[in-house]
């Protein structure tokens, strides 16, 4: 299947590399790729719409019907039989090299000889990139943002004002290359975002942390939202799991003044931890961590392969690095 993924934006690398990583997760074989600051094009086979569907910092997928110029575009368009069916073409063009409504209007004219215009809640939602070549698709899914922003810390029932939004938590998830269905651990689970993100996306979810308090309000949130998990008060250096049980880790570390490491110096809070995570992963397993220095990184490899870094500014003062480690040996 050829698709292309609107990304989000938000960031040069993460949203592509969450993708990418969703695509791996799911054992999708990508036998082409390409891609620009807004949109990845890949060939794949495998349960590409399962992968798709996974993903936080995108805003849309879709199947790649046809490509080439106008003229290529409304051939195809005169082939198809809609048998009626009701169908939208929307055209979107950054560079402003085209008019978008006019593509509208020539690809809507051809369709319309065996279809239905309905723009609002259409049976066939087309789109139209325009560029250097055009490229059409029909919608496979849209990422429901305003549903990641309700699940903000903020709005659950347990709220700490470190926490990571639940998109980034998705995408972090993602980079661990959790299978659906495989078990995913949250070492330093604090409020439970990650963890609800992940049994969402239907992996069986296992936190824990140092903090009871952060135990017992991560399963009210939980509970509260439906969302399954398995909870544990432990210190994420000496974890209570069975090596091998867990298929991935995805987890934000602890950082700053305002987190609790009962004394603990940080250097040393991640060393034991990485060790923790090379612990239990199988090999060829991921671990995949926020951590906000590069001294924090570099002790991360003492441990576990590293296989990508994001870095993202939060604001001046604060900068956060997304990595996936691998467990290679």
């Amino acid at each position: 299947m050829r698709i292309f993924i609107e990304l989000s934006g938000e960031h040069p690398t993460l949203p592509r590399a969450e993708a990418l990583a969703a695509m791996e997760a799911e054992r999708v074989e990508v036998r082409a790729l390409s891609w620009n600051s807004r949109v990845l094009h890949l060939d794949g086979s495998g349960p590409v719409e399962r992968a798709v569907r996974r993903l936080g910092l995108a805003r849309a997928a879709w199947e790649e019907l046809a490509r080439g110029d106008l003229d290529a575009l409304r051939a195809y368009a005169r082939e198809v039989d809609l048998a009626r069916r009701t169908f939208r073409v929307r055209a979107q063009d950054r560079g402003g090299r085209m008019d978008a409504h006019a593509v509208e209007e020539v690809l809507g004219a051809e369709f319309a000889r065996t279809g239905r215009v309905d723009l609002t809640s259409p049976g066939l939602d087309l789109r139209v990139l325009l560029g250097d070549e055009l490229v059409l698709g029909r919608s496979l899914f849209q990422v429901e943002r305003s549903a990641l922003e309700a699940r903000k810390v903020a709005r659950r029932r347990f709220a700490r004002p470190i926490s990571v939004h639940p998109k980034f938590a998705r995408a972090l998830v993602n980079l661990s290359r959790a299978p659906t269905g495989g078990l995913l651990l949250d070492p330093f689970c604090g409020t439970g975002g990650i963890l609800l993100e992940a049994s969402r996306l239907g992996m069986r979810a296992l936190g824990s942390d140092i903090s009871r308090e952060m135990i017992e309000g991560a399963r009210t949130s939980l509970r509260a939202l439906e969302a399954e998990a398995h909870l544990a008060t432990a210190d994420a250096g000496t974890p209570p799991w069975r090596d091998g049980r867990v298929l991935a880790v995805a987890s934000d570390l602890p950082y700053g003044r305002a987190t609790s490491t009962h004394g603990e110096p940080l250097t040393r809070l991640y060393d034991r931890a990485f060790a923790g995570f090379a612990q239990v992963l199988p090999r060829g397993g991921f671990a995949a961590v926020v951590v906000p220095t590069g001294r924090a990184v570099e002790i991360g490899e003492r441990h576990l392969e590293l296989v990508e870094r994001h870095e993202y500014r939060v604001h001046r003062s604060l900068t956060r690095i997304f990595c996936a480690f691998l467990k290679s040996h």
